[in-house]
């Protein structure tokens, strides 16, 4: 890390360098740590000064408790930071340097996302942190595609939330999904159970439940039509006038699994493909 951190300070790239003279509160400092965690990572220097493209080296005195203070800090932050800690010793002065890494799981602080914009630390308001560990699967009548589905979600290391299977506790299941609000990733069962037509139209043709359309609508405004796919089995019939919407055709040699890792990977979800085949 000294060798990287020297790098970047003799071409002046000051940009992923966070400066202080002294050191910092643990809180002021998790909050820092939560920002280049969820922006593009970077370094925190304690005993420097970084003034536009000036950086001075002014020390850091050894009665400090440094250690201590980061552990402390990064027992406010939850999940842990993927960071780095190193003492060094440049210009005959001691400095603490902090290697941030990028992570795709939001670290939050106080339950806050912190982000930087323009090299300003920036606290996300109302920002909704989705988990990346469960994928909702909504369905209708077709038991046996709910299954498919579910299994192979459990396959790639994921917890399936099937909503209709949810304990009820007098809930409908709109109070089901926002109990479940944050899950970053839903799965909408398009499957021929019933049978509709224009009031113009003669023939009867294969459609999705009306629930199954409504929750699929619903989840879209919740977490993010970016978070939402539709598995299409057969010939069903689907709603032609919505933008943005992301069908996958749920075809019988399989290739509908990798269009969904694909789609969950786009997401954000960190998915190995090699556990399909083990």
């Amino acid at each position: 890390m000294h060798d990287e951190l020297l790098d970047l300070i003799q071409k002046r790239n000051f940009d992923s360098i966070i400066c202080n003279p002294v050191l910092i509160p643990s809180k002021r400092m998790a909050a820092i740590i939560s920002g280049l965690s969820n922006t593009e990572g970077g370094y925190i220097v304690l005993g420097a000064i970084r003034e536009s493209n000036r950086f001075e080296i002014v020390g850091l005195s050894d009665d400090f408790n440094t250690e201590s203070i980061i552990s402390n800090t990064l027992n406010l932050l939850s999940p842990k930071p993927d960071i780095q800690i190193q003492k060094m010793f440049m210009e005959n002065k001691n400095i603490y340097a902090i290697k941030v890494k990028r992570l795709n799981e939001p670290i939050l602080f106080n339950d806050n996302k912190y982000i930087y914009e323009q090299s300003e630390l920036v606290k996300c308001k109302g920002d909704v942190v989705l988990d990346k560990s469960k994928v909702f699967i909504v369905h209708g009548h077709d038991i046996l595609a709910k299954e498919e589905t579910a299994r192979f979600v459990e396959s790639l290391g994921l917890k399936a939330i099937i909503l209709h299977e949810q304990a009820s506790s007098g809930n409908t299941i709109i109070e089901k999904i926002e109990k479940h609000s944050n899950v970053g990733f839903a799965i909408v069962l398009y499957t021929p159970c019933d049978l509709g037509k224009a009031k113009n139209d003669h023939e009867l043709n294969p459609r999705a439940r009306q629930n199954v359309i409504f929750e699929h609508g619903y989840l879209m405004g919740k977490i993010g039509r970016n978070n939402v796919c539709a598995l299409v089995k057969s010939q069903v019939e689907k709603p032609n006038d919505i933008s943005g919407v992301v069908y996958v055709e749920m075809d019988t040699n399989g290739a509908w699994k990798n269009s969904l890792i694909k789609e969950m990977i786009s997401s954000g979800y960190v998915i190995d493909a090699n556990r399909l085949f083990s």
